[in-house]
C-alpha cells in the first residue's frame, strides 16, 4: 500500500535505483478491500500528546473520521469544567512542567489540563477552594447548581448530536447507506433524538416546541422501527420482539447517555463540597493545625479528585462518544523503506 500522492515519488525512486529493472503495477483498492486498507494518520506536533489516549481505544479505519482533534478539545473542556480552580490547576501545571523531561510529550496533557483548570477557576471565582477571594467572571457552581446542571446536559445533547452525525458520515463513507439514513445511530435516530429533546425542553417550559418536536420524534422512531423490522430475518414472533426491544433501546440509550453528562456539573459541585469540608475541619483547630489541614486537604483534593476527574472525562469520551461512532479497528500505515543495494 502507498498513498496516492506518493506514487510518482515511488516510480522515481525505483527508476533511480534499478534503472528499469523492476515491475510496478498500480491498482486502486476495490470496495471489498476497504477494510484491508491501512490508515495514514498524521498529526501536528501540538496534538501528538493526545494521540496515545485515542490509540488506546483504537486506530481509525481507512476513511473513518479521526476523533483525535475533537477528543483533545472536549477532554480538556470537560476536565476544566469539573476541576475548575486557579490554585489547583496551577499546581497541576507546575508539576507537569517539572516532569516534562521524564514524561515527555504526555506531560503536555497535564500542562494543558492545568491551564484549562485555571481558566475555569477564574470563571468560577475559586482559588484553592476559597470562593470569596476573587469575584467569579462567570458564575459559581455552588451558588448556581441548577444552571450548571442545565449547561452540562445541554453540552451532552450537543455532543451526542455530533456523534450521531459523525457515525452517519462514517456509515455512508463505508457504503452502508441504509444504516446511515435509517438506523438508530444514523439520521433517523438523530431525528428522533432532536424531536424528543425539543419535547422535553417544551415540557420544562423552555420553549413552545411541543407539537412539532413530538411529531419529529415520532417520525424518527417510526423510521428506526421499520428499518429494524426489515433488517431482522426471523419468524414473526421473534421479529416483533427484536424490533420492539431494539426500538425501545434507541430512546433509552440516547437519554441515558445524555444524563451521563450531569456528572460534569456534579463534579464541579463536588470540588466545592470537598473544599468546604476541609475548611470546616480546619476552622475547628488552632493556627498551626488550621493551616496544616488546609495544605493537606488541598493536596488530597488535587491528587484524589484530580485523578477521578481525569478518569471521568476519559470515560465520557470513550463510552458516550467513541462507542457511538468510532470502530477503532483500523491498521496504521507503516511504510516499507528502500534500502541500499550492493
Amino acid at each position: 500500500w502507498i498513498p496516492r500522492r506518493r506514487v510518482d515519488e515511488l516510480k522515481s525512486s525505483l527508476e533511480t535505483r534499478f534503472h528499469g529493472r523492476y515491475w510496478l503495477d498500480i491498482e486502486e483498492p476495490k470496495a471489498e478491500e476497504a477494510d484491508q486498507v491501512p490508515s495514514l494518520v498524521r498529526y501536528p506536533s501540538w496534538l501528538m500528546p493526545f494521540v496515545p489516549l485515542v490509540k488506546s481505544y483504537g486506530v481509525p479505519r481507512y476513511g473513518e473520521f479521526d476523533p483525535t482533534l475533537p477528543f483533545a478539545f472536549t477532554y480538556l473542556l470537560l476536565f476544566g469544567a469539573m476541576f475548575g480552580d486557579i490554585g489547583h490547576g496551577g499546581v497541576i501545571l507546575i508539576l507537569a512542567l517539572a516532569l516534562l523531561k521524564k514524561m515527555g510529550k504526555v506531560a503536555w496533557i497535564g500542562i494543558a489540563a492545568g491551564a484549562v483548570s485555571m481558566l475555569f477557576g477564574l470563571l468560577y471565582g475559586s482559588i484553592f477552594g476559597y470562593e470569596d477571594v476573587i469575584h467569579p467572571v462567570w458564575m459559581s457552581p455552588l451558588h448556581h447548581p441548577t444552571q450548571m446542571l442545565t449547561l452540562a446536559v445541554s453540552f451532552g445533547v450537543g455532543f451526542i448530536v455530533l456523534t450521531l452525525l459523525v457515525n452517519a458520515r462514517n456509515k455512508y463513507t463505508a457504503g452502508h447507506v441504509e444504516e446511515a439514513l435509517f438506523d438508530s445511530t444514523g439520521l433517523a435516530g438523530l431525528l428522533f433524538y432532536l424531536g424528543a429533546v425539543g419535547g422535553v425542553v417544551s415540557m420544562a417550559g423552555g420553549a413552545d416546541l411541543a407539537t412539532p418536536s413530538w411529531m419529529l420524534a415520532i417520525i424518527g422512531i417510526t423510521i428506526v422501527a421499520i428499518y429494524k423490522w426489515i433488517e431482522t430475518h426471523a419468524g414473526l414472533g421473534e421479529r416483533i420482539l427484536v424490533t420492539s426491544i431494539e426500538t425501545l433501546e434507541t430512546g433509552i440509550n440516547l437519554f441515558a447517555n445524555t444524563l451521563s453528562f450531569m456528572r460534569v456539573a456534579a463534579f464541579s459541585l463536588n470540588h466545592v463540597a470537598l473544599a468546604l469540608a476541609v475548611f470546616t475541619l480546619a476552622n475547628g483547630m488552632g493556627t498551626a493545625g488550621h493551616w496544616l489541614t488546609i495544605v493537606l486537604g488541598n493536596v488530597v483534593i488535587i491528587v484524589l479528585e484530580g485523578g477521578i476527574v481525569a478518569i471521568q472525562a476519559l470515560r465520557l469520551m470513550y463510552y458516550e462518544g467513541f462507542s457511538r461512532f468510532f470502530s477503532g479497528d483500523g491498521t496504521e500505515f507503516v511504510p516499507l523503506k528502500l534500502v541500499g543495494v550492493k
